[in-house]
């Protein structure tokens, strides 16, 4: 064979394999750019879930969504509408009427029993009447006019308990929230800072970031609707305790039956700074976030590890879900503390 064959097939071989070289790089470029779009839409993805919690809670927790949050945890009974409108009618009156119709009748009656034991037991109770004192009527007097007293005048004692509690989830929402969550009113500039430092991770991880930022999302979503169900229950339960107040508060004067009059109390007050704990549950939970976020913008602005930002994505999920765990808690938290049953 001629050297002009051999030079004629090296030279097509060495077209083929630059051919194929090219090809190669032109894959390998779409194969980069359809990852780099891929990755800045998962990127974009965890940002607006991100911004759409951010969003429902600095919605929640603002001027206007105080008005409902305070609409539930500070309003005394006697004020309380379950409405932001000035002109609705409090449920108290309801309650007030019907337990006047139909509880007072039962309470002086068991007033009534309360009062004649108690005689009966100061009667027999001086050494089968040898040491016979006619002090013990004067006691009973007194009993007797401090129970008709505590009986028409429960629903004074129940709203001065309420108002107590109420000053304080009043306070505590104006000193510890201010206007509103302000540590999580982030710049345009460190959203997409954030955004950038998403980019860097490998579509793997992102993918389980993204599964994490949906997951907060609708937990959050949740978590208002907790706090909301809490809240109403809260009152329903209220409302369920003053309506029989005057039973428990017949029982006072005694000392075998009084525990349900004390218990009542109790109850009322653990009630009354429920809200309270609420409060500071929510102080904690703003706090714990605003560090997390704080994380977050630091990340993104001097750099970090892909496991760092789903460290920070997880912790978030779970400080959502503990604050769930602890308003369903709040209770049972402040019967504790005030030893109610």
């Amino acid at each position: 064979m001629s050297n002009e064959f051999f030079q004629e097939l090296f030279t097509n071989i060495g077209s083929g394999i630059e051919n194929m070289i090219q090809k190669c790089w032109l894959a390998d470029d779409i194969l980069n750019a359809f990852t780099s779009w891929v990755t800045g839409l998962l990127a974009d993805g965890i940002k607006g879930c991100l911004q759409s919690t951010v969003n429902t809670l600095n919605g929640t927790f603002n001027d206007s969504g105080q008005d409902t949050i305070k609409t539930f945890l500070s309003a005394t009974p006697d004020s309380y509408t379950g409405s932001t409108d000035p002109d609705a009618e409090p449920l108290w009156n309801g309650i007030e009427v019907i337990s006047n119709n139909a509880i007072v009748p039962i309470a002086m009656f068991i007033l009534t029993v309360v009062l004649v034991y108690e005689l009966i037991q100061y009667v027999i109770s001086g050494n089968n009447f040898r040491d016979f004192d006619t002090s013990i009527f004067f006691k009973w007097t007194i009993k007797s006019v401090c129970g008709i007293l505590l009986v028409s005048n429960v629903f004074y004692i129940a709203t001065s308990i309420f108002s107590f509690g109420s000053n304080a989830v009043t306070t505590g929402l104006t000193t510890l929230f201010g206007t509103e969550f302000d540590s999580f009113d982030l710049t345009g500039d460190e959203w997409d800072s954030i955004r950038n430092a998403l980019t860097t991770v490998d579509i793997g991880q992102l993918l389980v970031v993204l599964i994490l930022a949906f997951l907060i999302v609708i937990v959050t979503f949740v978590l208002m609707g907790a706090i909301i169900i809490v809240l109403a229950s809260r009152m329903i339960e209220i409302f369920m305790y003053l309506s029989v107040s005057p039973i428990p508060m017949a029982t006072m004067m005694n000392n075998d039956w009084g525990q349900i009059g004390k218990n009542w109390l109790r109850n009322m007050l653990a009630l009354a700074f429920q809200g309270f704990f609420i409060v500071i549950a929510l102080t904690i939970f703003k706090s714990l976030l605003s560090n997390v976020i704080s994380s977050l913008t630091q990340i993104s602005t001097t750099g970090g590890d892909s496991g760092s930002i789903v460290l920070n994505f997880a912790i978030i999920l779970g400080y959502v879900l503990a604050l769930i765990f602890t308003v369903f808690r709040s209770s049972n938290i402040s019967k504790s503390v005030f030893a109610a049953q």
